[in-house]
């Protein structure tokens, strides 16, 4: 039977949600103020060497620099990183431009005023010399803290970007298998049904005994879509008694065989629901139908290394062209591959072969602890 799609894929999402805006936080704040510290000492061990003068001075007069600054920043973050969010880079380039030297300018006559009003200090006579390059240092302070600010922000949306891309591909890959199942469940459903139908003049008995095994398999069949993996023995089991259904459908043109040499525990490798019965629809459909003298349908389980090796081979009519890349109603064999392929990477997918004197082979391998 059809699985039905989970509610998320009824509907499509909605567009992709903006980044919220960035806020003040305490810890945005404390990071900031670990900066605007570890600047303030350095700088006045600088000018306390490089100057000569008393550190006990130096380390006063940066803390009132450098506190103007921050405070000035306040106002730019709340444009430029908050506001201008989502404007195009190049207008926020442009804005940064503008203000950088305006925030040098205005941080150290601030600087010079404060000393001037409110110490009685004249300290402009005292800096003319390196008034230019305290203004290109206010500058650069600039630049590096907005750079980092924009860096952040740029990484914040790199993350939500990662993480709504591997929603999606999770989602769609969700929506894929779904889909395939969907194809290959009401495939199986349409071939018992006609064979039940043509049995149910000529054997009635029988038809019942079928639609009794069928209800079984269609219990199973349901049980499927709602679980990702089965274990293996379920699978196997799911086969042998879909082999016998058939075998009321083909008499004695079929002969059927399952063989499981494989250790018990291999038996419970979790794989996905249906994947085991395409495979002997295809060997009846396409291997036996067709034939004349019908034939042998022969699924085996095997256990090489740490390989659980599962196929289906028949004695039938063969096939001239690839079955996996060639498909009647565009499911079966080639959808049960991209199944494997998705669960369990390109070494799972499935191998086909002539066997040997007539038919064809169709095997796939996965490891024994494979966790879909």
């Amino acid at each position: 039977m059809p699985s039905r799609p989970p509610p998320s894929s009824i509907h499509p999402p909605s567009s992709t949600p903006h980044l919220p805006k960035p806020t003040i936080t305490a810890r945005g704040v404390a990071l900031a103020a670990l900066f605007w510290g570890l600047y303030t000492v350095l700088y006045a061990l600088l000018i306390a060497r490089g100057e000569g003068v008393p550190l006990a001075w130096a380390v006063p007069s940066q803390i009132i620099s450098n506190g103007l600054l921050a405070l000035y920043s306040v106002p730019i973050w709340w444009l430029t990183v908050r506001r201008m969010d989502r404007t195009h880079w190049g207008w926020v380039l442009a804005v940064h431009v503008v203000l950088a030297p305006l925030y040098a300018w205005i941080g150290l006559e601030s600087h010079l005023l404060f000393y001037n009003q409110g110490l009685g200090i004249d300290l402009r006579n005292a800096l003319a010399d390196r008034y230019q390059w305290i203004f290109l240092s206010n500058v650069t302070v600039y630049v590096v803290q907005f750079a980092v600010y924009h860096l952040v922000r740029y990484v914040q949306r790199l993350r939500q970007k990662e993480q709504q891309a591997t929603e999606l591909w999770a989602r769609a890959r969700e929506q894929e298998l779904a889909a395939l199942k969907a194809q290959i469940n009401p495939h199986f459903l349409f071939n018992t049904l006609n064979s039940i139908s043509a049995t149910l003049r000529r054997a009635p008995d029988q038809a019942r005994e079928m639609i009794a095994k069928l209800s079984d398999l269609l219990r199973y069949a349901l049980d499927g879509t709602d679980r990702t993996a089965v274990p293996l023995r379920e699978e196997v089991n799911f086969a042998r008694r879909y082999l016998t259904l058939e075998a009321h459908r083909f008499s004695d043109r079929l002969n059927t065989e399952v063989e499981v040499s494989a250790p018990n525990d291999a038996l419970d490798t979790p794989v996905p629901p249906m994947i085991l019965q395409p495979l002997v629809e295809n060997a009846l459909r396409h291997g036996i139908a067709p034939s004349e003298d019908g034939g042998t349908v022969a699924v085996t389980v095997s256990m090489a290394g740490d390989r659980v090796h599962v196929g289906v081979t028949d004695t039938g009519a063969g096939c001239d062209d690839d079955p996996l890349a060639t498909s009647d109603d565009g499911t079966g064999l080639p959808n049960t591959n991209v199944r494997l392929k998705h669960t369990y990477g390109p070494e799972a997918a499935l191998q086909t072969a002539p066997n040997d004197p007539s038919g064809l082979r169709v095997w796939f391998s996965i490891p024994h602890d494979a966790a879909p």
